[in-house]
């Protein structure tokens, strides 16, 4: 669900944060009749729903620090959904710089913090309130410094497992290596988190132990999977659409050629999955890809030449020798509609150097893998 946007980002609530609110509510509501045992029905409501409000807008402030420290520093950044396990920060790539990596990981758990802080300085001020609202305060003054403190857990990809990459990143020279080491760190929370969570299972009680289980399983894959991301916007940055195009070369078909002989003498014997579609000369005037024919029934296939259902050149993207892999995949994951292909052009002459697909994004990547260490 969409609740509008800051500074041009996203924000998004997922259900699934529903069951956070009214965990925070639910403990806040026992923590009211703990200090106040005879306390009205209507007051346990009253702060179980204040604090379960107050934990999404403490949440959402957490990541707005993340996401606008993100875009002082000139990366981009598509939205911000709350869900199950707190709320992320999309960012579309890497932070560039060690330094900018630390800071933009820190102002989240320094906001929480500050907001912790806020809710306990009101707390202690001489003045009369309502014990339903000072209750409220102190607990999510709490609520609020402890989960600032649980962010800067050095387990990766949390907060303070980016602060460690930051450190390690600094040190090393090497964004790989330091993402390889805070990986393995926070995998290493993730499993501590797991066993943690079972042994309570057994001892304590099964909600909390299948929490901490769920918890655990959730930041070791994240771990894993913020590890890949980073191997491929490494490599992505790496290689250059020059590169990609190194024996990403396509057999052409005639504009004219008829449909039924196009997937008999092309398709079936070269083995692509599109063509690049030629006029008589050989200007390249569009793309034909196996999806575009599979929508065709078979039945009607005679009626047709390849010009009739190629997609025009004009549809698809253009990048340029000197762009990048990442530039490429940015362009790709744009369009709207399939084959995703993005054409690949001299920037002076604007000559037509080659197609680039997904597939070929991939193919060039395995290269890269057997050449560097990781």
């Amino acid at each position: 669900m969409k609740l509008g946007k800051v500074r041009g980002i996203a924000i998004k609530f997922h259900f699934s944060m529903l069951l956070i609110v009214a965990l925070v509510g639910f403990y806040a509501a026992i923590f009211y009749l703990e200090t106040v045992p005879n306390a009205p029905m209507w007051e346990l409501l009253l702060v179980a729903i204040l604090n379960g409000i107050i934990i999404v807008f403490s949440i959402l402030i957490h990541e707005l620090s993340h996401s606008l420290m993100a875009l002082r520093y000139g990366l981009k950044v598509s939205e911000i959904e709350l869900y199950l396990f707190g709320g992320v920060s999309k960012m579309e790539e890497e932070p560039k710089t060690p330094r900018s990596e630390l800071v933009i990981s820190v102002v989240g758990p320094l906001s929480s913090f500050i907001l912790g802080i806020i809710c306990l300085i009101i707390f202690f001020l001489p003045i009369i309130l309502p014990i339903w609202l000072l209750v409220t305060l102190f607990y999510s003054g709490i609520t609020n410094i402890g989960l600032g403190i649980f962010n800067l857990l050095p387990a990766f990809p949390m907060d303070g497992g980016r602060v460690l990459r930051s450190i390690l990143w600094n040190k090393r020279k090497n964004i790989l290596s330091a993402t390889k080491t805070a990986s393995k760190v926070g995998s290493f929370f993730g499993y501590s988190l797991m066993v943690l969570g079972f042994i309570q299972m057994i001892f304590v009680g099964i909600f909390l132990g299948f929490w901490l289980v769920l918890m655990g399983s959730f930041l070791s894959s994240a771990a894993k999977k913020s590890y890949e991301q980073t191997v491929s916007e490494v490599a992505l940055s790496s290689i250059s659409v020059k590169e990609i195009l190194v024996g990403a070369r396509k057999f052409v078909i005639p504009f004219e050629l008829p449909l039924i002989e196009g997937l008999r003498d092309y398709f079936m014997i070269f083995s692509q999955i599109y063509f690049p579609v030629v006029r008589e000369g050989g200007e390249i005037v569009g793309i034909i890809h196996l999806e575009d024919i599979k929508k065709i029934p078979i039945e009607h296939r005679y009626r047709y030449i390849i010009g009739d259902i190629m997609n025009s050149v004009s549809d698809f993207p253009i990048i340029f020798e000197e762009d990048t892999g990442k530039d490429v995949m940015k362009k790709l994951l744009k369009m709207e509609k399939k084959p995703y292909i993005a054409i690949a052009k001299e920037r002076e002459t604007q000559n037509i150097l080659g197609f680039i697909s997904e597939l070929e994004v991939i193919r060039a990547l395995k290269l890269w893998e057997l050449n560097v260490r990781i």
